[in-house]
C-alpha cells in the first residue's frame, strides 16, 4: 500500500488533462505515492495517453457509460489504495513539490488531514475574456503551519463568514483512509450531494476535531471551459435544463427552505443541510445562516448579471421563508459585466505577496506552465511538530491585553456574524448587521471603555458612516466615522450587568451604509465593507469626569 493517492476523474477532456498529467509525472520519484485516472466513458485517447507515460505509479481505469460526477468520485476513490488520498481535476496542477511535501510530513501516521488554499489559473480557454490565461496566488514568505479546529471553521463556512474553500476538502487535502472508511460507514459512500468537493470538505470536519493547514499549497486549482462548476455559475443560466447538466448531476430533488436557483451558495447549502442532518444534527453551534447566505448571494449578485433580476428575487424569497428583513441585505448596484481579477504584484501585510500575473505575459498556455513559473517564488516548507501544533481557545477573552482581528489573529473566533476573511492588517465588516462575542473571565466591578482600533470605509461618495451599537443588553450606542475621521480608537461604554451569566459578552454593530469600491468605481472589491476591526481591548483606567 503506498503513502499517498493521487486521483484525477476525467470526461472526455483530454486537452487539459495532458498538462494536469505533467504535474503529477514531474513529481519525486522517491515520493511514496500511486496516481488513479478514472476514465469516465472510457475515452481511448485518455488511456493512450496514460499508457504512453511508461510510468509505473500511473494506474488507469474506465467505466464504459458516463457516471454522474458523484458516482464517478465514487469509482475513483474505489481504485485508491494510499494511506492519504487527493484529489485534482483534470485541468487543475500539483506543484513541483507537492508529494514529496506530504510524505515528509505523513510518514508518521499523525495526522488525519493535510490541508492547504491552492493557487488558481485560468485557462487561455476560459470563458469570460478578462480571466484568461491569468494566475493568482498568494505566497506566504514564511511557509506557515497551524492546526484548525474544524467545528469552529465549519462554524464559520456554514454561517459563511468564510469562503468554502477554507474547508480540508479531498481537493485540497490529503485525507486519512480512515476519515473516508468513517464517512462510507455512516452514510454508505464518502462522496454526496450536488457540490462533491465541497460535500467532502464538510464531511471531513465534521468527522474530525481538528486538521493542519499549510499556507504553502500543494496544487494549483485550473479553471477552463470544462470546469463544470464555472458553466454552471458563471457562463450559462440554464445548465441544469440541458443534458449537460443531467449527465453531471443526475436528478436534483429540491429543498423546501431554498429558492429554485442554480446559484453558488444555494448549492453549497443544499448540500450542508444534507450533511447537517446526516452528520451534525446535535451541534447547536454548525448551522446555515439564511440571512449570511442571502448576503453572500448579494455580494456576488454582479457575477452574473445576466440573473440581477432573479438573484434579488431569490434574496427576497429567502427573507420571507426563514423570516429576517431584506431590507438589512446590502445589494450592489447593478454592474454591466463580471468584475475582472485585478493585476500586478502587491504586498497584502508582513510575508505576504499577492500576484495576479498575465499569463500571455508570461508565455503561459497551461496548468504545467502555471505551476512551473509560480513554484520558483515559493519558499521551502519549514518544519514543524504536528504533535506541538494546538488549536486555540474558543472564545476570545476580551480583558486589558489586546486582542487582534488580523489572520489567524487572537480575535478572530469572535467574529460571529457579518465579518469578511481576516486580513493582514485586521477584519472588513461586510454586512449591515455585524456580531462579535467574547468571554469576560475577570467581571469588572464598574463600568468600563470597550477599545477599538478601527477604520471605516468612506470616500467623497459615501462621506460617513454610522454604526449603531449595543454591548450585551445595554443601551445603544453609536460610532461616527467621515472622511475627516476614519480611522483611529473609538470607545463603548460596558456595563458589568450587559456581560451574560456563562461569563460571554455579545456586541451588535447596525451600520448606516456599508457600500463596496466596486459600487464606487474604486476598485473591483464588490464586498459591501463598513468598519474594519485591527484590535480591540479594555481600559480600565477611570476618568477625570467619572471621579468628578
Amino acid at each position: 500500500m503506498p503513502l499517498l493517492s493521487v486521483v484525477v476523474p476525467t470526461l472526455d477532456r483530454p486537452d487539459t488533462l495532458r498538462h494536469a498529467l505533467v504535474t503529477m509525472a514531474c513529481q519525486a520519484a522517491n515520493a511514496d505515492c500511486e496516481f488513479i485516472v478514472q476514465n469516465n466513458g472510457g475515452n481511448p485517447e485518455i488511456a493512450e495517453m496514460v499508457a504512453s507515460l511508461r510510468d509505473k505509479r500511473f494506474k488507469h481505469f474506465a467505466c464504459d457509460i458516463v457516471l454522474t460526477m458523484t458516482d464517478n468520485w465514487e469509482a475513483a476513490l474505489g481504485h485508491a489504495s494510499g494511506e492519504y488520498v487527493t484529489f485534482i481535476g483534470d485541468d487543475d496542477g500539483l506543484m513541483p513539490y507537492a508529494c514529496s511535501t506530504a510524505a515528509g510530513i505523513l510518514s508518521r501516521r499523525s495526522i488525519d488531514l493535510l490541508s492547504w488554499r491552492a493557487y488558481s489559473y485560468y485557462w487561455p480557454t476560459y470563458y469570460h475574456p478578462a480571466f484568461r490565461n491569468r494566475l493568482l496566488a498568494e505566497i506566504d514568505l514564511t511557509s506557515s503551519v497551524r492546526r484548525v479546529s474544524s467545528r469552529r471553521e465549519l462554524a464559520r463556512i456554514f454561517g459563511f463568514q468564510a469562503h468554502y474553500a477554507h474547508l480540508p476538502m479531498i481537493y485540497n487535502s490529503f485525507v486519512r483512509r480512515s476519515v473516508i472508511d468513517r464517512m462510507r460507514a455512516t452514510a454508505g459512500r464518502y462522496f454526496i450531494g450536488l457540490s462533491p468537493d465541497v460535500a467532502s470538505g464538510i464531511a471531513n470536519a465534521a468527522l474530525t476535531d481538528s486538521f493542519v493547514r499549510l499556507s504553502r499549497p500543494l496544487s494549483m486549482a485550473g479553471f477552463s471551459r470544462h470546469s463544470t462548476g464555472h458553466a454552471l455559475f458563471f457562463e450559462t443560466t440554464d445548465l441544469l435544463e440541458t443534458p449537460r447538466g443531467a449527465r453531471d448531476f443526475g436528478a436534483i430533488d429540491g429543498d423546501p427552505g431554498l429558492p429554485d436557483l442554480n446559484a453558488l451558495q444555494l448549492f453549497i447549502a443544499k448540500d450542508m443541510l444534507a450533511l447537517k442532518r446526516l452528520l451534525l444534527a446535535d451541534d447547536d453551534d454548525v448551522r446555515v445562516d439564511f440571512k449570511a447566505l442571502a448576503q453572500a448571494l448579494a455580494t456576488d449578485i454582479n457575477n452574473r448579471p445576466l440573473l440581477y433580476d432573479r438573484t434579488a428575487q431569490t434574496i427576497g424569497d429567502l427573507a420571507r421563508t426563514h423570516g429576517f428583513d431584506a431590507t438589512d441585505i446590502v445589494i450592489p448596484a447593478r454592474l454591466e459585466d463580471r468584475p475582472p481579477p485585478g493585476r500586478g504584484v502587491r504586498a497584502a501585510g508582513p510575508n505576504h505577496v499577492v500576484y495576479e500575473l498575465d499569463g500571455s505575459a508570461l508565455g503561459l498556455s497551461s496548468i504545467a506552465d502555471a505551476v512551473r513559473v509560480i513554484s520558483q517564488f515559493v519558499p521551502e516548507q519549514t518544519s514543524f511538530d504536528p504533535a506541538a501544533l494546538e488549536v486555540s481557545a474558543s472564545e476570545p477573552v476580551l480583558g486589558r491585553d489586546e486582542l487582534e482581528f488580523v489572520r489567524d489573529g487572537t480575535g478572530v473566533a469572535a467574529l460571529i456574524a457579518g465579518w469578511g476573511e481576516p486580513e493582514e492588517w485586521g477584519t472588513w465588516s461586510v454586512a449591515r448587521n455585524c456580531v462579535l462575542r467574547f468571554e469576560v473571565r475577570s467581571v469588572p466591578s464598574r463600568p468600563v471603555d470597550i477599545v477599538l482600533a478601527c477604520r471605516a470605509f468612506v470616500s467623497e461618495r459615501n462621506p460617513q458612516l454610522r454604526a449603531v451599537c449595543r454591548v450585551g443588553n445595554g443601551a445603544l450606542q453609536q460610532l461616527t466615522f467621515s472622511t475627516d475621521a476614519f480611522a483611529g480608537l473609538r470607545r463603548l461604554k460596558l456595563d458589568p450587568a450587559a456581560i451574560a451569566a456563562d461569563g460571554t459578552l455579545t456586541i451588535s454593530l447596525a451600520l448606516s451604509d456599508p457600500r463596496s469600491p466596486a459600487d464606487l468605481a474604486l476598485s473591483t472589491d464588490v464586498r459591501p465593507l463598513g468598519i474594519g476591526l485591527e484590535r480591540i481591548w479594555l481600559d480600565h483606567a477611570v476618568r477625570a469626569s467619572q471621579r468628578r
